[in-house]
């Protein structure tokens, strides 16, 4: 399996590039970094731009710009999980459990 992090410094500007199997996410301080790493990138490979980031190795990325936050959720795995082993219908209990059930 080929991944990798590569990361790019200069004072304050930072490029982080997440890279799996032909996938490949960049992450930057700024948008023209961004775009400018995309530039220079194609020139060498043929790229395909999916535009915002919304999902990377069945991890769904929800970003709150005005908020600056980020949230991560594994919600559609685990689901897959409980159907796959007929668990879909179970009902969430609080922790701990009484004891005397």
């Amino acid at each position: 399996m080929d991944q990798a992090v590569f990361f790019w410094r200069e004072g304050r500007a930072i490029i982080i590039v997440l890279v799996h199997v032909d996938d490949c996410m960049i992450a930057a301080t700024s948008i023209t970094l961004i775009a400018d790493f995309k530039a220079r990138i194609s020139e060498h490979v043929d790229i395909t731009d999916l535009s915002e980031l919304y999902w990377l190795l069945g991890i769904e990325i929800n970003r709150d710009r005005e908020r600056h936050t980020i949230h991560l959720s594994q919600h559609l795995y685990i689901d897959s999980i409980l159907r796959r082993y007929g668990l879909q219908d179970l009902k969430p209990v609080s922790i701990p459990m009484d004891t005397s059930i």
